[in-house]
């Protein structure tokens, strides 16, 4: 058997045409696997990972520089300095690349390093890129340099979310609205916020209507310290202390610059509603988050806190006037560092607070946390004010598969508003964990020991001994002011002494998911404050159901709220062969201990081809108010998100409804988009491309002018952004619809998409009445293609005339021009066709 070489195979142009005239220098493909030079969009894949995608320019390898066999392209990357900043290679290695380079602003891959190699895979469009760990920065898994992260754009941002109801009820009629603005400039690297909200009710000849400032600052990213300035109005840490509202300058520790595995939580919030509902989450008395809900199940993932630690008041007022409160845990888990690390927090100004009730006394506080060896953790931290002084010591330690263990003392000295002066201490005890193994997830737990007399800063701030933290503002169905959840109460003459809380959840197999969030205050003088919400979901076959029960009480206050709820849902689309509508028929029933007791049955869905029209219908049964009905649509579209519900009973009849978007200013124009949420957003521009959806977008698409915007970015995390060509014109290409970008805390970055609209034609090129030659390049505005064998070339995004370059080798006779003149007849043609002379 004989065995031959690559190289011994010869592909003779004249198998294409008889004479080798009618045919262009196809020397560049004579080796299988061969590619022409030029720039090419590939995935950049280091040691087996896709970091990035960029254009990089490939150049003629003479083998010198190629190593990988797996390569057969006869190309070699040429990297620029820019490109070689994705690459995660060490500064000492990267001083040291240019010597091993090509002339110019061009480096081989493979002369990064001995050992090194690169082979581009032009079927996958990647370059796969070797390089030896020694030669790379050891990061944690999901780090990513520095040098990657986008500080953004120049622009400005609104993001707004409008809702409000209208009542009729037994004794008249009444009406709330509720405005959030979050408004922002970014200026480079220089971050400007304000955010404000607006609320009025309305009830017979009274009305109410209050403006609330939450914060105007300015921020910037430190990188190299991996910190956060502020100045203005923000929040303190809440890892060593409690967090505070203060106007003034902070500088701190920025724990989204570092990898998942050493970041925090946000709390997940979930409950019942029995009809229509309006949920409100407020945190040390400000209004963070409200929102319509439907009846069933709901749970709350896109909450961000004001304060870092400060337990949420979730308020469940249904469309019948009955309004559930409980209290959700919401503090930091135990203050572990890797060893080594260290994290801080400098803060001095005014304490703030969001209503009356406080003073502003001026105060100062500092924070650190140290990783030692051996998995220990020492911290500590001080307060200081006119009639407050505290100092905190604790230390944490990792105990690795059993999860992470903190304890800390704070000894604080106080005045009070009455002028009397205590002195005490109080010992935190922390744990958290997450059993993997067992579907133990334990995010938060802790018990509080305080001696009496133990006050915090934000209590030596309060103007009197006891009352309501901030006024009631909503009316019921009947106009009549809501009664304050009973967590809204306090009394500084009975001090604190022991609170326990955990947020506790347990995947049980298949028999289903339980969680547990519940906290207890006991107090010196007598009595407790509870919360407590537990929940059981799971299946029978193709029906889902939960079974949850809440209980809230305030020590002080008569009485408590307990409630129990069941939701069952059956996917009706999944009873019927073949079809996969998403179609549920639901059950819901609650009862309190107050006697309230709801049953409703419904159908509730979701429409559109992104699925972003979610539906609810609802007919039921209330012991106060007798048949009960409800229905409600939330969209979710291109320039905004909208909600409308209605709900009727005996009793009353409510409208609901609300609006939630961002306006985003930039350089070239105003585009409307959903909210952006977390305050990090990604501008996409791809001009002419209108109507276009993006990936997993929930409703998001281009505008008329191809632009929009991808809400709830990740800060210093890699975003993958692509774009659903399916729905692209006949007039329209995208040359590479996926893009990836890691932007910075509170950046607008731009991601441009490179698209060409126009025309597409299939030309048949003739020089001196002969076909022009197989092979031939054609270029037009630095787009170009190849002919056929019967002079046949296809082009797209051109315009309606133009002038075509023709070239099939050097020599003057092998190059040529045609003009191209399209009528208006073929406009409309998906593909037009056309002879053209080439002179």
């Amino acid at each position: 058997m004989s065995v031959y070489a690559e190289s011994d195979f010869y592909f003779p142009p004249s198998l294409i045409s008889g004479g080798l005239n009618e045919v262009a220098d196809l020397s560049y493909l004579g080796i299988a696997g061969r590619q022409p030079p030029g720039t090419y969009e590939v995935d950049i894949v280091l040691n087996g990972e896709i970091i990035a995608r960029r254009s990089i320019h490939f150049i003629a390898s003479d083998n010198s520089g190629r190593a990988d066999k797996q390569d057969v392209t006869g190309l070699v990357a040429c990297f620029s300095v820019d490109d070689l900043s994705i690459l995660n290679i060490k500064p000492e290695v990267l001083r040291t690349t240019a010597s091993r380079g090509l002339a110019g602003n061009c480096t081989y891959p493979q002369s990064i390093y001995p050992n090194a190699g690169a082979y581009f895979d032009f079927q996958k469009m990647a370059l796969n890129i070797s390089i030896p760990q020694a030669a790379l920065r050891n990061n944690s898994r999901g780090e990513i340099p520095p040098e990657r992260w986008d500080e953004g754009i120049t622009a400005g941002q609104l993001n707004y979310s409008y809702s409000g109801s209208n009542n009729s009820g037994q004794y008249g009629d009444s009406r709330s609205q509720y405005l959030m603005l979050n408004s922002g400039l970014n200026l480079g690297p220089l971050r400007i916020r304000d955010n404000r909200t607006w609320s009025e009710s309305r009830s017979g000849n009274s009305s109410d209507t209050t403006w609330e400032h939450g914060a105007t600052y300015l921020e910037r990213a430190i990188i190299p310290w991996k910190s956060q300035f502020t100045l203005g109005d923000s929040t303190t840490g809440g890892d060593v202390f409690d967090s505070l509202g203060y106007r003034g300058v902070q500088l701190s520790t920025d724990d989204s610059m570092y990898p998942d595995n050493q970041r925090g939580f946000a709390p997940v919030i979930r409950g019942s509603a029995s009809s229509n509902a309006m949920l409100t989450i407020r945190q040390n008395g400000y209004l963070i988050y409200q929102t319509n809900v439907s009846p069933g199940d709901f749970v709350i993932t896109d909450l961000f806190p004001m304060y870092s630690s400060g337990d949420l008041e979730v308020n469940v007022a249904e469309a019948s006037g009955v309004t559930q409160s409980f209290t959700v845990p919401y503090g930091t888990v135990p203050v572990l560092q890797r060893e080594g690390r260290v994290r801080y927090g400098l803060t001095a100004g005014k304490y703030r607070s969001f209503n009356d009730r406080y003073d502003d006394p001026d105060f100062a506080q500092a924070t650190i946390l140290w990783g030692l060896p051996r998995d220990f953790t020492l911290y500590g931290g001080t307060q200081y004010a006119q009639n407050y002084r505290a100092l905190a010591l604790g230390v944490g330690l990792s105990m690795n598969s059993w999860g992470g263990i903190s304890a800390d003392v704070t000894q604080a000295k106080s005045t009070l508003s009455d002028g009397s002066n205590h002195n005490a201490h109080a010992l935190r005890l922390t744990y958290g964990r997450a059993f993997s193994e067992t579907g133990t997830n334990i995010m938060l737990t802790g018990n509080r020991n305080m001696t009496d007399g133990f006050y915090t800063l934000d209590e030596t701030a309060l103007k009197r001994m006891s009352g309501w933290l901030y006024d009631q503002e909503t009316v019921d169905v009947d106009g009549e002011p809501v009664i304050p959840a009973y967590s809204d109460y306090y009394n500084l003459r009975n001090s604190k002494k022991d609170r326990i809380q955990a947020n506790i959840s347990q995947r049980l197999g298949s028999l289903g998911f339980l969680y547990l969030n519940g906290s207890r205050q006991t107090y010196w003088k007598g009595g407790d404050s509870s919360s407590l919400q537990l929940g059981f979901s799971s299946s029978l076959g193709v029906v889902n159901y939960t079974i949850s029960y809440n209980y809230n009480h305030t020590v002080g206050l008569n009485g408590s709220d307990r409630a129990a709820f069941i939701n069952i849902s059956l996917p009706v689309g999944r009873l019927m062969a073949g079809n996969t509508s998403t179609v549920f028929a639901t059950f819901n029933a609650s009862r309190d201990n107050h006697g309230n007791v709801t049953q409703q049955a419904g159908l509730s869905g979701l429409l559109l081809e992104q699925q972003n029209l979610n539906w609810n219908v609802s007919q039921g049964y209330s012991r106060q108010n007798q048949l009960t009905g409800s229905s409600s649509m939330n969209y979710r579209g291109t320039y905004g998100n909208s909600n409308l519900g209605y709900s009727y009973s005996d009793n009353y009849r409510q409208l609901n409804y609300g609006v939630a978007g961002s306006v985003t200013m930039h350089t070239s124009g105003v585009t409307l988009g959903q909210p952006t949420g977390g305050d990090t957003s990604i501008l996409i521009a791809a001009p002419g491309a209108s109507s276009i959806p993006l990936e997993n977008g929930n409703g998001v698409r281009t505008d008329w002018r191809g632009y929009t915007i991808k809400p709830y970015a990740t800060p210093y995390r890699e975003n993958r952004v692509a774009l659903d060509v399916s729905n692209l014109d006949n007039r329209t290409e995208i040359q590479n619809n996926v893009s990836r970008t890691v932007p910075t805390r509170g950046a607008i970055v731009l991601t441009r998409f490179e698209t060409s609209t126009g025309i597409r034609a299939l030309f048949t090129l003739r020089y001196h009445d002969i076909p022009v030659p197989f092979g031939a390049r054609v270029t037009m505005d630095n787009d170009n293609s190849i002919v056929g064998d019967e002079g046949e070339v296809y082009l797209t995004g051109l315009p309606q005339s133009g002038l075509l370059d023709v070239q099939w080798g050097n020599e003057p006779d092998k190059q040529c021009r045609a003009r191209f003149s399209i009528p208006d007849s073929q406009m409309m043609n998906a593909v037009v066709l056309q002879a053209l002379q080439c002179q």
